[in-house]
């Protein structure tokens, strides 16, 4: 399967080696605006050609489209593929906003466009773990859950005026990281409701910002949850979920400055002790621990015809409206 890659800094960090790595797929085409970084890469790959237009890559020789770009590029591409229906994966946000989104999701069903999107949780082994736990019962039914989640950002810590820290254009903690928690809510404890949110606001450079948010929610099935997001200048991030069940505890959470490598699942009996520990297995040796969750996403997205999550992205965008 002939593959162009879009983008330039994550497209190469975390999508490139695994192009590399899935025998089935190969890159004809790289498109960035970075000409001399991508003719080093491309020294490396024979019959890989550099585009810095990505209109240039909707021809017959590609079978799938990879994006990594801003979320307002990313709304042209998606929206220009509807007359080409190519086989494509994107990464979340849909679009800079909701509007845009449900016209991309509702013209990409409607013309059975096969398409996913990287939510890196849902394609995680430990999360997909916990939810085999909550989903056959194991410690009987959940109860409630909370989630807590500070971590650093770059363009946040260095204030930096760029998408990222602009929720107009589909950055900001919101966009960026809590469509993670309410889609992986919605994958473990059904669809979600907000009950009520705060939030805390910061300024720089006449960009005003949410630096933390807290919210509660209630699932479908009557759970409620508790959330907790917020920014922090020093030390590695801090990501756990704990979920209360009628026979016990589930506990998952890392303390590392990656994102995703180092997630231990741990549960419990009701007076504390723990009965399992799980972690994850080292089934790839990539840099960028998201490649892992990229890797799971794509081989599935090739072996599946039915295969999207893109309804949990557009539900989580849904609930972001609503905290403002």
């Amino acid at each position: 399967m002939n593959v162009a890659l879009v983008g330039s800094n994550f497209a190469l960090k975390g999508y490139l080696p695994v192009i590399k790595k899935i025998r089935q797929l190969k890159l004809k085409i790289l498109c960035n605006r970075k000409i001399s970084k991508s003719k080093k890469i491309l020294s490396k790959l024979p019959g890989t050609i550099h585009e810095n237009n990505w209109k240039n890559i909707f021809n017959d020789d590609i079978d799938l489209i990879i994006l990594a770009v801003p979320p307002k590029v990313q709304n042209q591409i998606l929206n220009y593929n509807l007359k080409f229906k190519k086989k494509i994966l994107f990464e979340k946000p849909i679009s800079q906003n909701l509007v845009s989104s449900k016209k991309i999701v509702q013209s990409f069903k409607r013309r059975k466009i096969k398409s996913d999107i990287n939510l890196t949780f849902l394609n995680h082994e430990l999360f997909q773990k916990t939810e085999d736990i909550i989903k056959n019962k194991k410690l009987g039914r959940v109860l409630s859950y909370e989630v807590l989640w500070s971590f650093k950002s770059f363009d946040l810590e260095n204030k930096i005026k760029s998408w990222k820290t602009v929720e107009q254009q589909g950055g900001g903690i919101k966009n960026i990281f809590l469509t993670h928690v309410f889609s992986y809510c919605e994958f473990l404890f059904g669809k979600c409701q907000i009950l009520d949110y705060n939030f805390k606001i910061s300024n720089f450079k006449n960009i005003t910002y949410k630096k933390s948010i807290y919210c509660i929610l209630k699932n479908k099935n009557g759970v409620t949850g508790k959330i907790t997001l917020f920014v922090k200048k020093k030390g590695y991030q801090n990501h756990k979920i704990i979920i209360k069940c009628k026979k016990g505890y589930i506990r998952l959470f890392t303390k590392s400055k990656d994102w995703t490598k180092d997630f231990i699942l741990e549960t419990y009996n009701n007076k504390f002790k723990i009965k399992k520990i799980i972690k994850k297995k080292k089934l790839n040796n990539f840099k960028d621990g998201r490649s892992n969750q990229i890797f799971t996403m794509i081989r599935n997205f090739l072996k599946k015809s039915d295969y999207s999550k893109i309804d949990y992205c557009l539900n989580a965008e849904k609930l972001n409206k609503t905290i403002n």
